[in-house]
């Protein structure tokens, strides 16, 4: 504030020859208080009376002197007065001393406001003295300095409200001033008026002026909403709405007609929605939900291509039309190195201007499938089951046919090795329904499998969240007293959507013992908080007696691209099918006959293993159906792994004659063109001689 000082009064006395009851009144605290004097020797000040003060007398004290004690008295009593108020300091009491008046050296005190307040301001006359003996000697002079109010000024303000509006207010009201009349000055060149309307959100200046001179600035700030914010975020077919800012509750209007802030299943297509808090501010998002996902290499991967309705009102304006396709793969996972797969493939367009590329033969050579280290024991991702592609195309058209314009490129996506059968991929039942509401594990096997402790088992596990970055392969243990253990295997961090992960799921491979009286665990996947994220697969272990030679694991590629066991318990046959080429021998005159008529040109033996599953479940003898199709079967046996095939057999798949059916097969090594026997060693890995006869390099 500007040009304002406190009110304040000086009062004076010149001599002090008055005798008991002389009195003054001073103005203070909004009105007349009263003190009054009585006569007195020495210097010392009265206490413990209310509103009186000592008028000195001493003998031999000079005038000065007399008139200085009194007024210390004087003070002493008012600020007694002051404290029995509430030990209020509204005021300053100050002696003043050595100040000429008239032909007199005079003593006073000065009381200065200690706030712009009107109950402190003084009154005319500031005092009133009485002289109770008539005389005249003693006298106060009291004075008044001029008191310019200060300006005060309250604020009403109206926010603007929805962010970015102009609709806020300021309201000033002006009070104490001199003469209550004011004059503003805004800061931004607006009115001079105490009122300001349609304003947006910010800070405004304004100086209050009154007559005096005293003059007071303040700052109206207008505030506003916080403004309307939605955070999108989509995860492949799930679109969410997060709403900050503006006033809740929200209200949503989708373009399809739904009100809710999150959205699930979404087929390709842009969606729009509009946002509305509670005051009518609004927001539109929109969102393109493309047909991110993963394909199957052994089922149709399609690239369906439209000219779009203009074409077909009138075909003529795309003359010979053609579509073009290429197809880009990226060789090594995470490399961001996309090779362009073969050459561009064109097809022309129907008549209603479409087209269909199916590019799978060219993705399913860029998979393969995923054999795990042996007796892996650790969570590791299977790089050989999935690729990430795109897709380029265009369009041709014209007489001779040009390429219309720069290629459009597809969303990427993965293509992961592995399939459904026909019916099931043309039902559509896994991406519609069946992965996300079973989290299955990449296998058909059913659960309660019976494992052996020295079987090695495996569960797949795709990645199907872009949220799900980090995930636990957690195992429940059950034990022969009905006690369950949960336990954290492994956690593994770093994922993406669509990658798939190999999980060790046997009894030695998650570190159990046979001592520990383990009946059963079960296998599932969970986010990094504990919910699960994948089905729960159920083991339980088989403590029967296998001869250790009797064991006999084989490890397939199922269909959908993991890696199943089937253990065979029942004894086996090996057997050597030896096939030959021969020829005859020209016997000219002379021949040798111990060379015989005949020359062997080719020998080749066949192992052939002809194993027993032992018993089986009715449901695991139907799931022996992936097994008997598999384009990949190893041996696991003798500590490392065995290559081979099935012998294409006729299997049964359902037998309801036997209780307990049992799976029979033959397993064909690779081809013998020469035998070598087991060549035995020491343990220090030393030759052991002689070298007998073995069984030889086989299983």
């Amino acid at each position: 504030m500007a040009g304002e000082r406190l009110a304040r009064q000086t009062l004076f006395v010149t001599q002090a020859n008055l005798t008991d009851g002389a009195w003054i009144d001073v103005w203070l605290l909004g009105a007349y208080r009263r003190f009054t004097g009585y006569l007195g020797s020495g210097t010392s000040v009265p206490t413990g009376t209310p509103n009186q003060f000592q008028i000195t007398t001493t003998a031999n004290a000079g005038q000065d002197a007399l008139q200085r004690f009194t007024v210390q008295s004087f003070m002493y009593a008012v600020q007694q007065f002051l404290l029995a108020q509430g030990g209020t300091t509204a005021y300053v009491l100050t002696p003043v001393m050595g100040f000429g008046l008239a032909s007199f050296e005079t003593a006073g005190c000065l009381l200065v406001a200690t706030a712009y307040d009107a109950a402190l301001d003084f009154q005319l006359p500031v005092c009133r003295q009485v002289y109770t003996n008539g005389s005249t000697g003693f006298s106060w002079f009291p004075t008044l300095e001029n008191t310019i109010r200060p300006v005060q000024v309250a604020q009403t303000i109206t926010p603007a409200g929805i962010f970015g509006t102009a609709t806020g207010r300021i309201d000033l009201v002006a009070s104490n001033g001199t003469d209550g009349v004011y004059g503003y000055t805004w800061g931004d060149g607006g009115p001079a008026t105490a009122s300001r309307t349609a304003l947006p959100a910010g800070a405004y200046a304004c100086t209050v002026r009154d007559t005096s001179g005293a003059s007071t600035q303040v700052t109206a700030v207008v505030g506003q909403d916080a403004r309307l914010d939605v955070l999108l975020t989509t995860t492949g077919n799930v679109v969410a709405l997060v709403v900050s800012g503006g006033r809740a509750p929200y209200a949503y209007a989708w373009n399809d007609g739904l009100t809710t802030p999150t959205r699930t299943g979404l087929a390709v297509g842009t969606y729009t929605c509009t946002v509305t808090d509670a005051v009518g501010a609004s927001r539109q998002v929109s969102v393109v939900v493309e047909p991110y996902r993963f394909y199957w290499s052994k089922n149709a991967i399609a690239l369906a291509l439209d000219a779009g309705p203009a074409y077909r009102l009138d075909p003529t304006t795309k003359p010979n039309l053609s579509f073009l396709c290429e197809v880009y793969v990226e060789p090594a996972y995470l490399s961001g190195a996309f090779v362009q797969v073969g050459a561009a493939s064109e097809q022309p367009a129907d008549r209603a201007g479409r087209t269909t590329f199916e590019v799978q033969a060219l993705l399913d050579a860029y998979v393969a499938e995923h054999l795990p280290d042996l007796n892996q024991h650790t969570i590791s991702r299977a790089d050989a089951l999935f690729r990430r592609f795109y897709l380029r195309y265009t369009e041709r058209f014209g007489e001779p046919a040009v390429t219309s314009a720069a290629f459009s490129t597809q969303a990427q996506h993965f293509v992961v090795q592995g399939g459904l059968d026909f019916f099931e991929a043309a039902a559509g039942t896994w991406f519609g329904s069946y992965q996300a509401g079973a989290q299955p594990f990449l296998t058909w096997e059913p659960n309660d499998k019976r494992v052996l402790p020295a079987q090695p088992e495996y569960l797949y596990f795709m990645v199907n969240s872009f949220a799900l970055d980090t995930f636990q392969q957690r195992v429940r243990l059950r034990y022969a007293d009905g006690s369950t253990q949960e336990r954290v295997q492994e956690t593994r961090t770093g994922a993406a959507r669509y990658e798939v992960y190999c999980l060790p799921a046997g009894f030695a491979q998650l570190g159990l013992t046979l001592g520990a009286a383990v009946v059963g665990w079960d296998v599932y996947v969970t986010d990094a908080a504990g919910v699960p994220v994948s089905e729960v697969r159920r083991y339980l272990l088989d403590t029967s007696y296998v001869p250790e030679e009797q064991q006999r694991f084989f490890l397939y590629a199922n269909s959908l691209g993991g890696v199943s066991t089937f253990a065979c318990r029942g004894q086996a046959k090996r057997t050597l099918d030896v096939k030959e080429e021969a020829a005859d021998r020209a016997l000219p005159a002379g021949y040798d006959a111990l060379l015989g008529d005949v020359q062997v040109l080719e020998k080749v033996g066949q192992p052939v293993l002809a194993v027993s599953s032992g018993p089986l479940r009715r449901e695991q003898l139907l799931a022996a159906q992936d097994l008997a199709l598999s384009r990949r079967v190893v041996l696991q046996r003798g500590g490392q792994y065995w290559p081979g095939k099935l012998k294409p057999q006729t299997v049964p798949v359902a037998d309801e004659a036997e209780a307990l059916p049992v799976l029979e097969f033959e397993f064909w090594l690779p081809r013998q063109r020469q035998f070598a026997p087991r060549l035995p060693v020491s343990a220090a890995g030393r030759p052991v001689v002689p070298i007998s006869g073995g069984e030889g390099a086989q299983p």
